[in-house]
């Protein structure tokens, strides 16, 4: 234990001084203001409980478990990454510590960093309680109970999962967060409304722990009420009524499950050690010992050779021509292209291909609803890799050191990005426009514009993929599954937003370029 302590300790202080931190910082702070003013609300149909410390506390709670459960998750997954990227984990392999313990501080450590922001919003919650003074008396049992009983459990088997897909090779990286992402919405938010109720085990978001007494409460005060709970982002279409509401009745049959999902947590950490690897290097000794299998040792004749040569001290240097200073669009142009696309696997392409074709043959109304967006998230692996490719393989002093690396660079990769997504949505572009669809065709252009922008622009600043990873699928998600209008960047379901988002575009773009003369000083 004294092991696992120091370990999650001293990852701990680390990752609280890195300036992706005080950004994940920001937003929680900016969370807890959206709660204050009532953009995110928690509600039984047009009603509410009364802004008490057992009400303020449950909807923060739950608010803490969608959004941070979700988002939080990419906070602290990175933490093996990094002691591969750093070789710490290799300084740590010749170490007797265990496969087990290793991952347990791990996991220690990521709850300690969600935890911190659970304890910011739960600060938020008092403040609250205070700015709507719907009821002045504080009782701090009332408010901090849901988030000692549901928060932390829920936060706890986060931190599992993170440490879990970092255990599992093909998890580790962008591929790992895409499936996160699809796995919270489609898994665990789902079972957890649908099943929590019946099984407290399932009840991983909490939902079922506060919704029956809340129904109970909300009948007795407006019999019309039919039994619906949501946790909203939408103001309400009719004006809402607040009911009293004193809170749960911690039992034994309500906290016990809640303990057992730190259980489960702690059997997903150490089910990853089953997985782990414990920086082991020998499959790369492997392959390179296969990439150099046609390079023998020196025989006696290279022996011979090799001693004919040292005894002879004439040195002759073939002379340089001179360098051109043309700047060759072409070439360069090229070889981004076949870095964004470098090492996808064959079924990609089909894939890819078929998309493709179907957008020149299918109804307009199947590409809108299913084509489209298939095809503008198919790429999302090879966008994710614009502005930051250089910190990743450690080549930013070849490449900043080239002619104009500005200039030359930044708008070639950029138009790299922009043609895989013209290819991608180049059969709907057409098809808008033989149906005389001009705002559809102006909306989706404007769209193609935005994605390698945003790539571009986050991965120079976040010097990682995760960001247009975690941001674009939002998007692509709300924007265009959801009907989220605001989000809806290929104009699919409101053709008008196309100059906003062609202005986006052209920001991004200027902040992609701020970001790199911002590299090339420091």
């Amino acid at each position: 234990m004294n092991v696992i302590y120091h370990l999650a300790r001293a990852d701990f202080l680390e990752r609280t001084r890195r300036y992706s931190f005080l950004i994940m910082l920001g937003l929680v702070l900016y969370l807890g203001y959206l709660v204050n003013i009532g953009q995110i609300t928690l509600r039984l149909e047009t009603y509410r409980g009364v802004f008490n410390s057992a009400w303020v506390g449950s909807m923060m709670t739950l608010v803490v478990n969608f959004l941070l459960g979700w988002f939080g998750f990419y906070l602290v997954k990175n933490s093996i990454a990094r002691d591969y990227e750093t070789g710490v984990g290799q300084i740590m392999a010749t170490t007797p510590l265990s496969r087990p313990v290793y991952l347990l501080g791990k996991w220690l450590s990521n709850f300690m960093v969600l935890d911190l922001l659970v304890l910011i919003l739960m600060l938020a919650a008092v403040a609250m309680q205070f700015i709507q003074r719907e009821a002045p008396q504080i009782d701090f049992w009332a408010l901090s109970a849901p988030f000692l009983f549901v928060a932390l459990p829920f936060m706890a088997l986060v931190a599992a999962l993170a440490v879990l897909f970092e255990s599992i090779s093909w998890l580790r990286g962008s591929f790992g967060n895409v499936v996160y992402f699809f796995l919270f919405i489609m898994v665990i938010a789902m079972v957890a409304i649908m099943f929590g109720g019946q099984i407290p085990l399932l009840d991983w978001l909490g939902f079922g722990v506060f919704k029956s007494s809340m129904a109970i409460a909300a009948q007795a005060a407006y019999p019309a009420y039919q039994g619906g709970l949501a946790l909203s982002m939408v103001p309400a279409s009719a004006e809402i009524q607040p009911f009293e509401w004193a809170g749960v009745d911690w039992t034994l049959s309500i906290i016990l499950p809640r303990l057992a999902i730190f259980g489960l947590a702690i059997g997903l950490t150490l089910l990853g050690a089953l997985f782990f690897d414990r920086f082991d290097t020998s499959r790369a000794r492997l392959r390179g010992k296969k990439a150099v299998s046609g390079v023998n040792e020196p025989g006696p004749s290279d022996e011979m050779t090799s001693t004919t040569a040292e005894s002879n001290p004439t040195v002759r240097l073939t002379p340089l021509t001179a360098a051109s200073p043309r700047f060759h669009f072409g070439t360069l142009f090229l070889a981004e292209l076949r870095l964004l696309l470098y090492r996808l696997p064959w079924w990609w392409y089909l894939v890819a291909v078929g998309l493709i074709a179907a957008s020149f043959f299918l109804p307009l109304e199947t590409l809108r609803q299913n084509i489209l967006p298939a095809a503008l998230v198919w790429p999302l692996l090879v966008w994710s890799g614009l502005g930051y490719r250089e910190t990743r393989h450690d080549t930013r002093q070849m490449v900043f050191s080239a002619p104009r690396p500005l200039w030359n660079q930044i708008p070639v990769a950029w138009l790299a990005g922009f043609v895989v997504a013209l290819l991608m949505g180049g059969g709907t572009l057409v098809r808008f426009g033989l149906a005389d669809e001009i705002a559809s065709q102006l909306s989706l252009a404007a769209g193609l514009l935005f994605i390698p922008s945003l790539a571009l622009a986050l991965g120079v600043w976040t010097g990682s993929s995760k960001a247009f990873e975690v941001v674009y699928v939002v998007f692509w998600y709300l924007g265009l599954l959801n009907k989220v209008l605001e989000l809806d960047y290929l104009g699919l379901h409101t053709p008008q937003n196309w100059p906003v988002y062609l202005l986006l575009s052209l920001a991004l773009f200027a902040l992609a370029l701020l970001g790199r003369q911002r590299q090339l000083k420091s």
